[in-house]
């Protein structure tokens, strides 16, 4: 049986779970408030379906206050590193045609993947490192639900590139190589690589973690989730130089 202190449950008992516009707010600014309502009541699909109505209001927005010139000069960074020499023009400008203006379908089908997959691969390294192997009470629902809301912090980020894009600027995310001197290579690609929304949103799960299982630091959750974005992050740079290597 979980122990938490009498003051949250208190809490929790007489406010009940706030709204949604109140909980997205909270995600930023006061997180643990936030993940003591949800550990008691753990509210995931309004959180979701609204994130994936942002995500698709976005996708269509963006055309209309982003210059095409824009959006295909980040299309083309975005496929740099991933598209060998040698790649057909024809098919490379099909591609880039593609990211530029999706069809409906995939506005639609990519907003749903964007919002469920990432927040249910969440839930479940989250359950596996604090469940089961360390034998853990919390439960995949709450998980779910600390992702779904922890994800605003992430698309928040999709916003400030979105407006970065339209005001023209060639940084399109927020890296800590914007900090750094430039450098090339595998280093440069990896510090690149690096959205610092993502590494909020990983710290705020780390709040979620130790309210969720008491006796778990906040450190703890972010540390390993932090981990993880960063083994994937290395991959990707890889991934890529591979890429380069194979083009020159």
């Amino acid at each position: 049986m979980e122990h938490h202190p009498e003051s949250s449950d208190a809490s929790a008992e007489e406010h009940g779970i706030p709204s949604l516009p109140v909980r997205i707010v909270q995600v930023f600014v006061s997180p643990a408030k936030l993940f003591d309502a949800l550990r008691h009541r753990p509210a995931w699909m309004g959180a979701v379906l609204t994130l994936i109505g942002v995500s698709i209001a976005l996708q269509i927005l963006t055309p209309v206050i982003v210059p095409e010139e824009i959006l295909r000069r980040a299309a083309e960074a975005r496929m740099a590193d991933f598209v060998p020499a040698g790649t057909d023009p024809a098919v490379l400008e099909e591609q880039i045609d593609a990211a530029v203006s999706p069809g409906a379908f995939w506005v639609v089908g990519g907003a749903v993947l964007a919002a469920l997959v990432p927040v249910s691969l969440i839930a479940g390294l989250l359950l596996i490192a604090f469940n089961v192997i360390l034998g853990g009470e919390g439960s995949f629902k709450q998980l779910f639900s600390a992702g779904a809301h922890a994800m605003y912090i992430y698309t928040a980020g999709g916003i400030v590139s979105i407006g970065l894009m339209a005001t023209g600027a060639e940084t399109l995310t927020l890296t800590p190589g914007l900090f750094l001197p430039e450098m090339g290579g595998f280093i440069g690609r990896f510090l690149n690589g690096i959205n610092i929304f993502s590494v909020w949103t990983c710290g705020v799960l780390g709040v979620a973690v130790s309210r969720f299982y008491p006796g778990r630091s906040v450190a703890a959750g972010t540390t390993y989730l932090l981990v993880l974005y960063l083994i994937l992050v290395a991959a990707l740079a890889m991934l890529a130089g591979l890429f380069a290597g194979l083009g020159g």
